[in-house]
């Protein structure tokens, strides 16, 4: 197992907190070997990347995994002001100037999506936030497999 983030900073802060190697790349080109992996968990990561970027994401997700191999992907869907097909860009977060857009994407297009990229739809789970401990958000994690 090893750990991929787009900032070096998170990588680091990662690598010091667990055993597992972390490097920066991006998912639209990953930096593996085709047919490599058996599995990627995308953890609310495609949710910063506009629609033809997730596309070129899924395409190298497919190219990575081995045949059989399984991606699992999780996003927000909406929240009280944002619903699927939104998004909310922030300049500050946690004392930071930053420049995130966190896009709430629809279920049913990131399915549509994944399979025009070759991934085949196993399982999807709709979810509401956990009260006082995650951001008030709908979730969806989709099971693709290759």
């Amino acid at each position: 197992m090893f750990g991929l983030d787009l900032s070096p900073e998170m990588c680091r802060l990662a690598r010091a907190s667990t055993s597992l190697p972390f490097g920066a790349a991006d998912m639209t080109a990953l930096p593996v070997r085709s047919s490599s992996l058996a599995a990627i968990v995308s953890w609310y990561a495609v949710i910063h990347l506009d629609d033809q970027q997730r596309a070129a994401a899924y395409r190298e997700f497919r190219r990575v995994l081995r045949p059989a191999g399984h991606a699992l992907i999780a996003f927000h869907t909406a929240d009280q002001e944002i619903r699927p097909g939104g998004q909310r860009t922030m300049t500050q977060w946690l004392g930071a100037e930053v420049a995130l857009t966190f896009r709430f994407l629809d279920p049913v297009r990131e399915v549509d999506a994944l399979r025009d990229a070759g991934l085949t739809l196993v399982a999807r789970l709709d979810r509401p936030h956990v009260p006082d401990v995650e951001y008030p958000s709908e979730r969806s994690y989709l099971l693709v497999r290759r």
